[in-house]
């Protein structure tokens, strides 16, 4: 009988991938994961159940609930396991006491220490496939780190912030972290309404 590994990849990059989280990964028979995961890792020998291939992920999931028991079984997650992950999904349907959680390193933990910046004090959302109130986060916070997706992006953000008279922030674009395109971009309010980003992004804004 075996635990559910559900393991958070790190932002991508396998000098990022934590020790556990790769020996969790190369034990597995089965892994369901995101088609760009398929990067980082071998996948000789294993079964794989990729997110986005046009399968709902609610049958991707009762398929690993089928099998984990008796099969060595991974769900791979982008960055931390505990930010905005699928874990929250996942206890809808597997029972906590199954599943052995390891962590990664999120994205934004990876973005402000490219920036060297400290992040015990800043405020985090998710804008991916989401709207919530930015400005809510960015009156109370001297730093904000926003997980974005193709509408929620720099533009849409840097829109808010003018619309709403806060042109005094920087706005930090990170642009395929960790890999060795990896692009981190400091730009005024007025130069983000028209950046575009290439890739996966992340936006950090801040006071400086």
């Amino acid at each position: 009988m075996y635990p559910l590994s559900v393991v958070g990849l790190g932002p991508g990059h396998p000098d990022y991938i934590l020790p556990a989280a790769k020996k969790a990964i190369e034990a597995a028979e089965v892994i369901l994961c995101g088609e760009r995961h398929l990067e980082s890792f071998d996948t000789e020998g294993k079964e794989l159940l990729i997110i986005g291939n046009g399968v709902p992920l609610s049958m991707l999931v009762q398929q690993v609930k089928a099998v984990y028991l008796n099969t060595r079984t991974a769900v791979v997650v982008s960055g931390d396991t505990g930010f905005y992950s699928l874990l929250s999904y996942l206890e809808k349907m597997i029972p906590r006491e199954n599943m052995r959680v390891i962590p990664g390193i999120s994205s934004l933990q990876y973005m402000f220490a490219m920036m060297g910046m400290s992040w015990q004090d800043a405020a985090f959302m998710s804008l991916h496939g989401r709207d919530q109130d930015i400005m809510s986060r960015v009156a109370v916070s001297k730093a904000v780190g926003i997980l974005t997706d193709q509408e929620h992006n720099t533009a849409y953000i840097a829109s808010v912030l003018k619309d709403n008279g806060c042109t005094d922030k920087w706005i930090y674009v990170g642009e395929d972290l960790s890999y060795e395109n990896e692009g981190i971009t400091r730009l005024s309010v007025e130069e983000a309404l028209t950046f575009q980003e290439e890739g996966m992004a992340v936006v950090v804004i801040a006071d400086e």
